[in-house]
């Protein structure tokens, strides 16, 4: 766990600083928090990016520390380079909760960003990734969705890829993609179900991504390779 938790600020940024390189110069989308537990009921905690509760202060970067009776602690640094660029869309959500001195329950953490309009062109290729650990004892699941619309906190369904749920003692990990065709401008949602036990903790990070479409020649290319390999076989053999 140590080595994770100290591999992940570099990951972060690393991750940041390359997708900073290429985003446009444009005026960010909508981009919020929203937390749910027994203590804040169904409607859950809304904050909004460079708004009160976000104590980054820099637009397409939110770092949320919330607490109540019933988590100690859940927390996100999250980043979204929307509107995204020719190559890639993301939205990236890394989470830290516990339960030390607090009841615990079922309880969720949603991250959105609106206002995607690249990368453009369809069957778009949507991937979600979920790394983490943690001690104690609960569960985790992890849902990505993208969807064409300005909502925030839009997961209509048939448009998630959904990973879990892993016991949080330990390392878990889960990841999975599927191909959409979207219209733009659109919305990706990095969802968080989790419920932990009193006196356990889970930090990890969710990642969302978008990648543009291959470019034809490109996939005709690699659809020949197949039968490339097996005529080079044929001439190697026959020499």
């Amino acid at each position: 766990m140590n080595r994770f938790c100290k591999f992940m600020p570099h990951m972060m940024a690393a991750l940041i600083g390359a997708a900073m390189l290429v985003v446009p110069n444009q005026a960010r989308a909508a981009f919020a928090v929203r937390i749910t537990d027994s203590v804040t009921g169904p409607g859950g905690v809304t904050i909004m990016d460079n708004a009160a509760g976000d104590i980054d202060g820099r637009s397409g970067f939110m770092n949320v520390n919330y607490n109540d009776g019933a988590y100690s602690v859940i927390g996100t640094f999250s980043f979204t380079n929307a509107p995204g660029t020719a190559s890639l869309g993301i939205l990236d959500s890394n989470y830290s909760l516990n339960t030390f001195g607090s009841t615990g329950g079922a309880a969720k953490l949603e991250v959105s960003s609106t206002g995607f309009t690249a990368p453009s062109g369809n069957p778009l290729t949507f991937q979600s990734l979920l790394n983490g650990n943690g001690s104690g004892s609960g569960t985790l699941s992890a849902a990505s969705s993208i969807t064409s619309s300005q909502t925030l906190f839009d997961t209509t369904p048939g448009n998630t890829v959904s990973t879990g749920p892993f016991n949080i003692n330990g390392s878990y990990s889960g990841s999975g993609n599927a191909s959409y065709t979207l219209g733009t401008p659109y919305t990706i949602t990095n969802v968080l179900t989790f419920n932990l036990s009193r006196d356990s903790t889970t930090t990890g990070d969710l990642q969302s991504t978008v990648a543009a479409p291959a470019p034809a020649g490109l996939v005709l290319a690699l659809t020949g390779l197949p039968a490339l390999g097996a005529w080079a076989r044929r001439r190697r053999a026959a020499a």
